[in-house]
């Protein structure tokens, strides 16, 4: 533990030695990606429309195609359903040239004109609108194409779908990432090995638990852990969480989201300053812990009203997987940072970083705030509780790695930048610095 004596003369020693510790360098940026608000919507749009136009023109093939007085050797057998390795407008490209122009061609030949099962009028009106709908899928994906083509350029060896899905993938999360930061060169080479691995990207989440700290004192104080989901502080954040994942799902760009529940934070830290009741029952602790996967997976997939009809609150079912920090067992390295942070916090972290998150924490005993119904620590028991906080930070940092090499952190706590800092102490461990963010909130001034 980090008495006062200890914890106030590391203050003085850091700050008259400001060079002893090592921060995070800024990320190396990667290829420049244009920020478009409403990117992943448009792109969606266009494909919807796309969608729709193609399984009009297959409608209008088929009808003409199943009558009996059409001649089966003038146009062939009906269309496949899709083709292969075919993105939708090559399909679309396909029934324009294969089938419709060749109808038109009949219809609209004079003299020798042969009448089919639809009129030559729904010909014109279905082959005209999958033409303007492939030319305006073309022209809004043009700049997919041009990032996909800058990617190829840059980090050379993949196969070219997947800088396609890499760059559809980047033009949503630079559109939502509320840092306007270019992405880091890591955060690109993760995306580029994750989908090349099996066409997903993966997203890690952090999860608060929901609490309600005033049944602390009570006879059951284990309730202080609730079983669902609203009013918590993930409810504040859906809608905004939802507009990222709604981008993504209408580029066509497949997701893992790793949902990590982070309710170690009173073990970790938080009862080393605020002692856990006595009379707390683990073995029930637990059971609810456990009962909150599930609470937390349906609150992220539960259909929701919508315009128009109803969409998932932030992410569809079978996107999403969901782990509780308490049953992870830390790796040694894990610990071993965990160590490393609490011997020595500036060797890690500046002055100003422990000052912030102290006046972070005590804001949060303010009535209505998150702990309400604890006894509020002194200050040497509060800074305490900060450097291991930050020291818990840290190992959840190496542990994001440890879970998948290619995760990128959706990061919705703030300040962002002092998040950062907390997790990529364990990350720096790994040799793969920094860790790979996009961010709800925008950076604090520093």
């Amino acid at each position: 533990m980090i008495t006062e004596t200890a914890f106030y003369s590391v203050l003085v020693s850091e700050e008259l030695n400001t060079g002893r510790h090592s921060l995070p360098t800024r990320p190396c940026p990667s290829s420049e990606v244009p920020r478009i608000p409403g990117i992943g919507d448009a792109l969606a749009a266009t494909r919807t429309l796309l969608a729709q136009r193609v399984d009009e023109a297959c409608e209008v093939i088929e009808t003409v195609l199943t009558d009996p007085s059409t001649e089966p050797a003038l146009f062939g057998g009906l269309p496949p359903a899709s083709r292969s390795g075919e993105s939708l407008p090559e399909y679309a490209h396909f029934l324009l040239r294969t089938y419709l122009d060749r109808f038109m061609s009949v219809v609209f030949n004079g003299e020798q004109s042969i009448r089919l099962a639809v009129s030559g009028k729904r010909l014109k009106k279905v082959s005209r609108r999958l033409h303007d709908a492939v030319e305006e899928f073309t022209v809004r994906f043009e700049v997919v194409g041009e990032l996909a083509k800058s990617l190829a350029a840059e980090y050379p060896g993949h196969a070219a779908k997947t800088y396609e899905r890499v760059a559809a993938a980047m033009l949503v999360l630079a559109a939502w990432d509320a840092s306007h930061l270019s992405p880091t060169a890591e955060r690109t080479r993760s995306l580029l090995r994750s989908v090349e691995r099996d066409g997903k990207i993966r997203l890690a989440l952090f999860v608060c638990p929901p609490v309600d700290f005033t049944r602390i004192s009570g006879s059951h104080p284990e309730l202080y852990l609730r079983d669902h989901m609203h009013g918590s502080v993930l409810s504040r954040l859906a809608g905004r969480l939802r507009d990222l994942f709604r981008g993504l799902e209408g580029t066509g760009v497949e997701f893992e989201l790793r949902t990590l529940i982070g309710d170690t934070d009173e073990d970790d830290y938080l009862w080393h300053g605020v002692p856990a009741p006595v009379n707390l029952d683990r073995v029930v602790l637990d059971a609810r812990r456990e009962q909150l996967i599930a609470a937390v997976e349906s609150y992220l997939t539960e259909e929701v009203p919508g315009s128009p009809g109803t969409h998932p609150r932030v992410v569809r079912k079978g996107t999403v997987v969901v782990r509780r920090l308490s049953a992870m067992a830390p790796s040694t390295e894990c610990q071993d940072v965990c160590a490393s942070v609490l011997a020595a916090p500036f060797d890690h972290f500046r002055q100003r970083d422990i000052q912030a998150e102290v006046a972070i924490m005590r804001g949060l005993w303010r009535p209505g705030s998150y702990y309400e119904g604890l006894p509020e620590p002194d200050d040497k028991t509060l800074a305490d509780v900060v450097v291991r906080k930050f020291a818990t930070y840290a190992m959840q940092g190496r542990l994001l790695r440890e879970v998948d090499p290619d995760l990128v952190l959706v990061q919705t706590e703030r300040p962002p930048l002092l998040r950062s800092r907390m997790l990529n102490v364990g990350w720096n461990e790994t040799g793969r610095s920094p860790l790979p963010t996009v961010d709800f909130f925008e950076p604090e001034d520093e």
